[in-house]
């Protein structure tokens, strides 16, 4: 699964006009038409599309696809760089014309590509897509009422935990977070170097998540002016509680992808992890000695009953702007992302939890992933995690600046054991100073 989102962010530089990125992409004439010329769209004969993707698995689809519209061929490749490097190279290359088709994005990377008119709105291709997807998944791919991708899967946060050892010490899973600090102190308790989870501060969209389940909105919009709210009373609650944790030594302090971590993973001296969807995917690389000691269980919430859960992770597909063939290219996107057979690929090959309403019961999903095969109904807790999903009600044209600064303010503070709150105000003050900087109307 997408490991660049997951392990932080590099720099993305974005050449953005002295505008908020909903005016930078408003105008139909200038955003939504190829600078190859529309006519060129509906032109007749093969097509040859070029589709950049990074994830395993989908040269199968690909291949379906291909195998199925033999005048409309996909060609695919792998960046040399994931995630914001991607990205990077994408807003470069927009000027010159050199952008592929197709091109893989994180939800949270897509604003600061339609602030640069690197991809173009696909509305006129795909239809209204609003009955297959509900309002959180849609919200990741729409934008002043037209729609950039059709959202591909979604990655609710749930909870893994080591059963074999939450059972030898009477524990069951927590269904609050004030049951997972009691938790944290009993286990930590009978074996001090024993932990029931860690706190990561180099994974910027982990942190996000546990603030969206919170209530938080990192970023909203009124008109053109952007308001910015990183240390908003939501994200507060949630940094004060695990600094609370912290301090009190209950949880590890080494940040998830580590070598350490991934050693402490595997021999049971962290046996908790507050993940999400994909993560059995990446545990045979984490804790390669511990298949089938793992189970998934809601995430704890902030009140009983309470079934709010953030997302970590997640992306589309995009049309660029360089396309000569929109509709084409629009056309495997929405087949690829919604399409029955397109979605099915996915869930075997790329392992995704579809997006797709109408695919989240399909019988590919009954099979666990191999590393959760004693826990049958691993994506049914899956699809009722993703029907209380929330996010952000839009990510940020900067978000990379906000994550960024997390990694560098949320470490800072965990070393000089200072409070993450003020790691926050750091966040935010970076956050909107970049905006400023680069011409945006902002409040916050």
């Amino acid at each position: 699964m997408r490991t660049n989102l997951m392990r932080g962010t590099a720099a993305l530089t974005l050449a953005v006009t002295a505008m908020a990125m909903t005016a930078c992409s408003s105008s139909s004439s200038s955003s939504s038409a190829p600078k190859g010329g529309a006519a060129s769209s509906g032109s007749h004969g093969k097509v040859t599309l070029s589709f950049v993707n990074w994830d395993g698995g989908m040269q199968s689809a690909v291949d379906q696809w291909n195998k199925a519209n033999p005048d409309i061929q996909v060609q695919l490749t792998k960046p040399s760089g994931t995630g914001y490097t991607l990205y990077n190279k994408l807003i470069t290359n927009n000027a010159a014309g050199t952008n592929p088709d197709v091109t893989e994005v994180e939800y949270q990377a897509l604003p600061a590509l339609i602030a640069n008119k690197v991809i173009v709105p696909i509305d006129q291709y795909v239809g209204d897509i609003s009955a297959d997807f509900d309002k959180s998944s849609l919200a990741q791919v729409q934008f002043e009422g037209k729609t950039y991708g059709v959202p591909q899967n979604v990655c609710p946060m749930v909870f893994f935990y080591r059963k074999d050892i939450f059972d030898s010490l009477g524990l069951k899973a927590p269904t609050t977070w004030d049951e997972y600090a009691a938790d944290a102190a009993t286990i930590h308790a009978k074996n001090p170097k024993q932990y029931i989870g860690n706190f990561s501060a180099v994974d910027s969209g982990w942190f996000a998540g546990l603030a969206q389940q919170a209530g938080a909105n990192w970023w909203t919009t009124t008109g053109t002016t952007w308001n910015v709210a990183i240390d908003d009373a939501p994200t507060q609650k949630v940094a004060n509680y695990w600094s609370g944790l912290i301090d009190k030594g209950l949880v590890s302090p080494e940040p998830n992808w580590s070598p350490q971590w991934n050693t402490d993973m595997n021999n049971g001296t962290i046996i908790g992890w507050v993940s999400a969807q994909w993560a059995p995917n990446q545990f045979p690389s984490i804790a390669k000695d511990t298949a089938g000691k793992w189970v998934a269980a809601a995430l704890p919430a902030w009140t009983a009953g309470d079934s709010t859960v953030g997302i970590w992770g997640g992306e589309t597909e995009a049309v660029t702007s360089n396309s000569k063939h929109p509709a084409e290219a629009a056309k495997f996107v929405k087949w690829l992302n919604a399409s029955s057979d397109g979605v099915k690929t996915l869930i075997q090959q790329v392992d995704v939890f579809p997006a797709s309403l109408a695919n989240q019961s399909q019988d590919s999903l009954k099979t666990p992933p191999p590393f959760m095969s004693d826990q049958a109904d691993y994506n049914t807790l899956i699809a009722s995690a993703a029907k209380n999903a929330r996010t952000f009600q839009v990510w940020g044209p900067n978000a990379n600046v906000t994550f960024d600064a997390y990694s560098n303010d949320f470490a800072a503070a965990l070393q000089n054991k200072t409070p993450l709150t003020a790691a926050l105000t750091q966040m935010q003050q970076a956050t909107v100073a970049d905006l400023k900087k680069r011409g945006f109307s902002v409040t916050g």
